[in-house]
């Protein structure tokens, strides 16, 4: 019992990201068009430390006097979550929601994130498009804004754009992209 509550807290903390790692063996033995099929054809990829703990932080030190004597930690452990942009039948409408809440598409569990912050579709020649929906702390690719629905046109994505929900920063891929730098992290 005390093993599936510490899955479920995991599962909770990750939303609905998985651990690349889940996705090596599909990457490995699939074709292209069958991965995506499975998996989907468009994601965000997050470098972060382990979601079920505090985030990664810098700890700077320097002893009294002494300016040029600094020593920089890391404490925590780099992991990698995908989150697939695809609908999953949570929200209503053709569009995937992206936020904080259970009702999202995509659901990525950060308290700097709005509970519904963002969306994404697909355009008619099948790029991806990015639109804020009026988030709190606002939504950018490769550092621009992203206006608010009805402020603006969505921001275009293309793959290994930088994509920041709140203060999450994410890595837009395609399929390729993904099975790609899967495969790379077994070497």
């Amino acid at each position: 019992m005390g093993s599936r509550t510490a899955v479920d807290a995991r599962e909770i903390a990750r939303g609905s990201g998985v651990p690349i790692r889940d996705l090596r063996a599909d990457a490995r033995a699939l074709g292209r068009a069958e991965f995506e099929e499975r998996h989907g054809r468009a994601f965000l990829l997050l470098s972060a430390a382990d979601l079920s703990t505090p985030r990664p932080t810098i700890t700077e030190v320097r002893l009294d006097g002494d300016p040029v004597t600094v020593r920089a930690e890391s404490t925590a452990s780099l992991s990698l979550v995908v989150y697939a942009l695809r609908r999953n039948g949570r929200s209503a409408g053709h569009l995937i929601t992206l936020g904080r809440a259970p009702e999202n598409d995509v659901v990525v569990p950060d308290v700097s994130i709005s509970r519904f912050h963002a969306f994404v579709k697909q355009d008619a020649n099948g790029g991806w498009l990015v639109q804020d929906a009026g988030s709190t702390n606002g939504t950018t690719v490769n550092g621009n804004s992203v206006p608010r629905q009805g402020h603006g046109p969505a921001a275009e994505l293309t793959p290994g754009d930088d994509v920041r929900l709140g203060q999450v920063e994410l890595t837009f891929l395609d399929g390729e992209g993904l099975v790609s730098f899967a495969l790379r992290l077994e070497r």
